[in-house]
């Protein structure tokens, strides 16, 4: 039996790009064309089921386009007889009590070989090569495992503690309603949460003990689960070298910089009968979908004597800007500040770049030490000094803009005042 597996699709993120001709914003296309080739796979290879776990869409109150778009896709793959199970993940999870997800309708289409779980249980998936079992953890947030009342005077360290051990509770009941149904039908587990020793990427790093569902890799590695598919972190990876193998699929497009190096796709599942009688994996391909590359571009224009054409030739030898999501840092030296033409350099840039997310520059003062004029969010020791010292970078801002002294010193005199007045 052969599956796929793909999980965080974010339909609808538009936090880097434009909007084209035909009014569609760029990154929506971005994921909606890797889409489209995961789609264009699974019937290429025959696959006889599709696992998706978690995170259809960026907002769990999806646009009416995202919605139409990702549904359309979905069901060109019942329509060729390739069931999909559909897990639910913390973006598709309701802002509210007792509201409805957005994937929700999928049940009640009641369409043959199509499932969308938001609650942990075993399910049974028919495919045309014979049923396949699959327990399910959706996400499931801090509210489902503990009550607000209950957990009135408890620590972080109790609350994180009794969090570890409801969530491993879970999968340990799954585990044995696997175990009642072994009729001979491979069996996985599929779900949206943390597993210790897992690599993260971005934002993902925030995540909390006491927020998040959080499992340790022997609590799943268990028979009769033959494989475990996994979403929620965005990075693709095997949690650790045993057998089942743990894996998470990773997002299916790079959302940010912070995803810069990082492939992106989904994977081909064969599984098989081993001699015993029991289903194991065969083979695990990791298959890479057509994302736009994301570019960091930082250049030192001190020595330059003509610092933009510099910069443009630079950029000019540098192949993986065509279409891709780029941001470019320049330093220059004092004297070089009326030298630098940041229009020169956006205008040569956006006719190359899918998207231009930054162009700025920062100046070496005497000492060699930079000021920087934009800080790069992905460096938190460039953050945090300035955060530290709002008046010297608007000082430095004022200065950048030519503002007159008179003027310039009344809007900092202002700002001061304004920043006494708030504590």
């Amino acid at each position: 039996m052969r599956l796929l597996h793909f999980s965080d699709a974010h339909l609808g993120a538009e936090i880097h790009g434009r909007r084209d001709a035909d009014g569609r914003h760029t990154q929506v296309k971005d994921f909606l064309n890797c889409l489209d080739f995961i789609i264009k796979v699974a019937v290429e290879e025959q696959v006889d089921a599709v696992l998706f776990t978690g995170d259809a869409y960026h907002s769990p109150r999806p646009d009416p386009l995202s919605q139409r778009e990702f549904l359309r896709r979905i069901l060109s793959l019942t329509e060729r007889g390739i069931s999909v199970l559909l897990l639910m993940g913390n973006h598709d999870l309701p802002t509210g009590y007792g509201e409805a997800s957005a994937l929700d309708i999928v049940n009640l289409l009641k369409i043959p070989g199509l499932q969308f779980v938001r609650e942990p249980k075993l399910v049974t998936l028919p495919t045309l090569k014979g049923n396949l079992h699959i327990a399910c953890f959706p996400y499931l947030p801090r509210r489902f495992f503990i009550a607000l009342e209950e957990e009135q005077g408890w620590t972080e360290e109790r609350v994180e503690q009794e969090m570890m051990r409801r969530v491993s509770a879970l999968v340990a009941h799954l585990h044995r309603e696997a175990q009642q149904r072994n009729d001979g039908s491979p069996i996985l587990f599929a779900g949206h949460l943390w597993v210790e020793g897992v690599e993260f990427v971005g934002s993902e790093r925030v995540f909390s003990l006491t927020h998040e569902p959080i499992v340790a890799p022997g609590t799943l590695r268990r028979d009769p689960f033959a494989y475990i598919a996994l979403g929620h972190i965005h990075r693709y990876q095997l949690v650790g070298q045993m057998t089942p193998p743990i894996a998470y699929a990773g997002n299916i497009a790079r959302l940010s910089f912070d995803e810069e190096g990082d492939p992106k796709g989904f994977l081909l599942v064969d599984l098989e009968r081993t001699g015993k009688g029991q289903w194991g994996v065969k083979d695990l391909r990791f298959v890479q979908t057509p994302t736009r590359r994301f570019v960091t571009v930082r250049l030192d224009l001190c020595q330059a004597p003509d610092p933009t054409q510099y910069a443009l030739n630079a950029l000019a030898q540098n192949p993986n800007l065509d279409g891709a999501v780029v941001r470019v840092f320049l330093t220059i030296n004092e004297e070089q500040r009326g030298q630098l033409n940041l229009a020169t350099l956006r205008s040569a840039l956006e006719k190359r770049v899918d998207y231009l997310a930054a162009l700025s520059f920062e100046v070496t003062t005497g000492d060699n030490a930079p000021i920087p004029l934009l800080a790069d969010p992905t460096r938190p020791s460039e953050l945090e000094p300035l955060l530290q010292r709002p008046i010297d970078l608007l000082a430095h801002w004022l200065a950048q803009k030519g503002i007159p002294d008179r003027r310039r010193e009344r809007l900092l005199r202002l700002a001061r005042e304004l920043m006494q007045e708030s504590g």
